[in-house]
């Protein structure tokens, strides 16, 4: 009966150790007007937008903390680029925001509005 309730308990520290640990993984779409493309004082894959608020923004610790409107940069995704895109371009980006196991932002898709 021991063996069976050690196995148990062992058993939840290791599915709480799992929820604690997992990737925390958040998109949002967030829609601005671009204000710097790659090269020309960004990094190769950064694009400077100045975007609308994002209520759903998250800190380093995954609390939803919001995000005013700001002018910033935005480090594309290896699968985006910024391809016919052209600075004061309206768009919409979908940005990958993951808190755990290391913060890191990305923008997943990148298109160009009327």
């Amino acid at each position: 009966m021991r063996i069976i309730s050690a196995l148990t308990v062992f058993c939840l520290v290791l599915f709480t150790a799992a929820i604690v640990w997992a990737d925390q993984v958040f998109t949002f779409t967030v829609k601005g007007v671009v204000k710097g493309l790659p090269g020309n004082g960004l990094a190769k894959n950064e694009i400077l937008v100045k975007h609308e608020a994002i209520p759903t923004y998250r800190d380093e610790a995954g609390n939803m903390v919001g995000m005013h409107p700001m002018t910033m940069g935005f480090y594309l995704s290896e699968k985006v680029t910024a391809d016919g895109i052209h600075v004061g371009d309206s768009i919409e980006m979908v940005i990958e925001q993951t808190i755990k196991p290391k913060f890191n932002e990305q923008v997943i898709s990148l298109k160009k509005l009327p």
